[in-house]
């Protein structure tokens, strides 16, 4: 009988322990938990209070105070909120301890991210806000073992930077710089700003970096990025300074107002006595567009696509 020896080797086999181990189940490793509370440091007067604050109740807190438009469809809101809320929830975990000689992890001004609790209370969107952040309980945004180090600003221009360009560095490779197209070309907003040739001197001359004495002949921006943003401005004056394009923003911003050099994405000229600033965007152009997420959800555009559009090559995960 030919069968016989074949039989017999798999019976041998089988009763000398030979035979294939069954297959182990191969678990997935447990999500990493995030923080139940975080310290927020708020300024009430002339000292900063530390709040203990749950982490979602900050995400509502900072989303709403972060994204807060005057009117608009409620559906879209709350789904801006939703992106708002994970790219906020993300960015308070990368950033744990920030400000930890101070004990506290975040600060509530835009340092870190506008905290305003009050706005709960009072936003017409605080339940919206509510919501987005319970339908993103615990999702963030995951690069290399750690939450991304996630950044926002209201208005790209257009074009978002490398992040590498605007604060020098090594950069990080989900913020790089990319066209804002599609669905939000036309999302994006030109602005226009003239003051007097003595009150830019006058605001140079506030902060000893741009200090440029008792006289201002021009302003000639000498290079940029690929986005078009200045990096680096010539002074001329009585004090010649080549300064960054974000310092300069920065102090005329902190001197003539918020909404005056809206970005670094600017020309300027000089006219009789004054300077003439024409630009685009509001912010520093890092990371998530506001203006052109809020643009591609009208559009229909869903929020995994959103973030992986703004932050490339990050994960979107939840917490345990």
């Amino acid at each position: 009988m030919k069968w016989w020896p074949s039989v017999l080797l798999v019976l041998l086999a089988a009763a000398s322990g030979c035979s294939a181990p069954a297959a182990r189940a191969v678990l997935a490793p447990p999500a990493p938990r995030a923080p139940r509370f975080i310290r927020v440091g708020v300024v009430e007067g002339k000292r900063t209070a530390i709040h203990t604050v749950r982490l979602e109740e900050y995400v509502q807190a900072t989303s709403i105070s972060e994204f807060a438009p005057a009117s608009g469809d409620l559906d879209v809101v709350e789904r801006m909120l939703e992106v708002q809320a994970v790219v906020g929830r993300t960015y308070a975990l990368a950033h744990l301890g920030r400000h930890a000689r101070g004990g506290f992890d975040l600060c509530a001004t835009t340092h870190c991210q506008l905290y305003e609790p009050a706005r709960l209370r009072t936003s017409r969107w605080a339940a919206a806000a509510a919501e987005a952040a319970q339908q993103t309980s615990g999702s963030v945004l995951w690069f290399d073992g750690a939450a991304a180090s996630v950044l926002f600003h209201a208005d790209c221009g257009g074009h978002t930077s490398n992040s590498a360009d605007v604060w020098g560095g090594p950069g990080r490779p989900y913020l790089v710089g990319i066209a804002d197209d599609g669905p939000a070309e036309s999302a994006h907003a030109a602005w226009r700003f003239e003051a007097t040739r003595d009150a830019v001197m006058r605001a140079l001359n506030a902060d000893p970096r741009t200090r440029v004495g008792a006289r201002l002949d021009g302003i000639k921006i000498l290079e940029r990025d690929a986005a078009g943003r200045a990096l680096r401005v010539a002074l001329h004056a009585q004090q010649e300074r080549i300064v960054g394009g974000g310092l300069l923003r920065e102090v005329l911003a902190r001197a003539l107002g918020a909404r005056t050099v809206r970005s670094t994405w600017f020309d300027v000229r000089r006219g009789r006595g004054t300077f003439v600033f024409e630009g685009r965007g509001f912010g520093h152009g890092v990371g998530l567009c506001q203006a052109g997420a809020l643009a591609r959800i009208r559009a229909g555009t869903r929020l995994p696509a959103i973030l992986q559009r703004y932050f490339p090559g990050t994960r979107l995960i939840t917490l345990g």
